[in-house]
């Protein structure tokens, strides 16, 4: 297989793990982000999108560049997969489940 077609794999794949455990703390939370925010009052790191999580894992597959190749290319499809995620979430997923893109900070 080749490289490029891995990369497009692995970051497909997890675009549906992250999008996959999104809508499971969804559906366990029983309500709306905000929502939980409100009631959990959860530390800043878990009420960031999912996407600007892309940013440190990115700059780890980076920092090991040609040290671990294979390793920092998976990195680089796992950050490709956490914004595919978020954006996938925002306008795919929440439009159709609940009418809006749920867009808010954090």
């Amino acid at each position: 297989m080749s490289p490029r077609r891995t990369f497009v794999l692995s970051a497909g794949l997890s675009t549906a793990i992250f999008e996959g455990i999104t809508i499971a703390g969804r559906l366990l939370s029983g309500g709306s982000a905000s929502e939980w925010i409100e009631a959990a009052q959860p530390p800043l790191w878990l009420r960031v999108h999912h996407m600007f999580w892309a940013i440190p894992v990115a700059a780890f597959a980076a920092a090991l560049g040609n040290r671990l190749p294979r390793l920092s290319r998976a990195l680089e499809a796992i950050a490709v997969g956490l914004i595919a995620s978020d954006l996938l979430h925002h306008f795919v997923v929440l439009p159709l489940w609940v009418g809006n893109i749920g867009w808010h900070w954090p």
